[in-house]
């Protein structure tokens, strides 16, 4: 299997640290551009509480890691 390269830039650094940063202080916010159905979710389940709220948009955030690698 042929492993390849990665290159993440400053300015893919800076754009995860905010998302994570958005991901702590206003989950729905962090989530906004993966469309209708996670940001539907994550304000659902933040009118819920603030902790089920986050951990959801950590976990979606997370998972689309992939976004920043060219």
């Amino acid at each position: 299997m042929e492993e390849k390269k990665v290159s993440i830039s400053a300015g893919d650094i800076l754009s995860m640290a905010v998302r994570y940063l958005l991901c702590l202080l206003f989950p729905p916010l962090a989530v906004i551009d993966k469309g209708c159905g996670p940001l539907l979710l994550v304000f659902i389940f933040t009118l819920f509480g603030w902790l089920p709220g986050t951990i959801l948009a950590i976990l979606i955030c997370v998972r689309d890691k992939d976004y920043y690698r060219k």
